[in-house]
């Protein structure tokens, strides 16, 4: 009839969008696997959307020193729940580089970094109870772009027993685990040959 002819072309026009848009969203799936691809980097991401659009740090087995250090932050992280066996601290610490990294912002990287962004070196030291691991390509996936150094893992942060156990998220007892995160990012300047930063004191006039 004629009153369900509108219907009829308003249902036809949705089922194109909705294919239009699963088609996209395929083709940029496809897209963000072709770079991490040719990126060399791991396979974790932060989120699905990072992993569609190809972001996240490139891990460097040798990289030249930060000589250049441009900016320094810290952060805290907290893990109650899970498989120590598996995981270790591995939740904790990647909460502890978010908690660094996720309320800052840093556009002048693009013009004060030789090569831009891409370029920007990364260096990550965690504090970390001892006897507790830490997969190194999650803490990579939570940076989205840059060079990420080797990371630094020192005895440090905490446990405590947190009252609760959740046999369901995997718990063996209550034990929580905290880890603290210092984030160095910054350049190399192929012309100092020093293998660190330099250290401003303010009796120097700085």
């Amino acid at each position: 009839s004629e009153d369900a002819k509108p219907m009829r072309v308003l249902r036809g026009a949705l089922l194109r969008a909705v294919s239009s848009n699963v088609v996209a969203v395929r083709a940029l799936a496809c897209k963000g696997s072709a770079v991490r691809a040719l990126s060399g980097k791991g396979s974790a991401a932060w989120n699905e959307e990072w992993r569609w659009l190809g972001l996240g740090a490139v891990q460097e087995a040798s990289a030249p020193a930060l000589n250049r250090l441009m900016f320094v932050q810290t952060g805290f992280g907290c893990d109650q729940h899970g498989d120590r066996k598996g995981a270790g601290a591995t939740s904790a610490a990647v909460r502890a580089c978010r908690n660094a990294i996720e309320f800052n912002s840093i556009p002048g990287m693009v013009d004060h970094v030789p090569g831009g962004r891409k370029n920007m070196l990364i260096h990550v030291k965690l504090g970390i109870p001892e006897g507790y691991s830490v997969d190194h390509d999650e803490i990579r996936a939570t940076f989205p772009y840059g060079r990420l150094l080797p990371v630094e893992v020192i005895h440090g942060g905490l446990t405590y027993g947190c009252g609760r156990v959740v046999t369901e998220l995997g718990d063996e007892d209550d034990t929580a685990i905290v880890v603290v995160a210092a984030v160095s990012i910054g350049y190399n300047d192929p012309n100092d040959a020093s293998e660190g930063h330099k250290t401003y004191d303010t009796r120097d006039g700085h």
